[in-house]
């Protein structure tokens, strides 16, 4: 079952494709050797203009895939697709605080991982590359039915519907 983590970033710096493929490799999590597919990159020289990564990490298991969005119509849509979500939870100063976060991102790095057949070694790369990721980039870490993480991994907001009024 696919499953999309996102990390609604506030900076606008570009990380090179090399650093997230040097940050997992690494890291050292998985017995196998990770195999990375990268998408529209322009040549070497523009290792930050990167659209999606492909990593296959485990033979037989479905590759997580991480895509990025910068400033486009797709990133306007999913914030404001997450705010109205944020909405319909109970109200709180956290919830206006990541509002105010998702409304100045400005870039959406999502990452697409396969939740009922993940391995607790790529759950580990998740929360580390994720924390990465929050933390050079000015982020918070949105897991939907879940809620809202800083760059520490640590729930800064956990989504709660509205209770109705009697």
């Amino acid at each position: 079952m696919s499953y999309f983590l996102r990390v609604f970033c506030q900076s606008s710096e570009l990380v090179p494709i090399s650093e997230i493929t040097d940050f997992i490799q690494d890291g050292s999590y998985f017995e196998e050797q990770s195999r990375f597919v990268v998408c529209n990159v322009k040549s070497d020289a523009e290792e930050t203009h990167w659209q999606s990564l492909t990593i296959h990490y485990e033979t037989g298991k479905r590759p997580i895939v991480i895509e990025r969005n910068i400033n486009d119509e797709l990133l306007h849509q999913e914030v404001k697709e997450t705010i109205e979500m944020l909405k319909l939870c109970e109200p709180s100063r956290q919830q206006s605080e990541i509002i105010d976060q998702l409304s100045a991102t400005k870039q959406v790095i999502a990452i697409e991982i396969d939740f009922d057949g993940l391995r607790d070694a790529a759950w580990e790369m998740l929360d580390c590359l994720e924390a990465h990721l929050a933390s050079i980039l000015s982020g918070i870490i949105y897991a939907p039915n879940d809620g809202f993480y800083d760059r520490h991994v640590q729930l800064i907001y956990q989504l709660r519907e509205k209770q109705p009024v009697s």
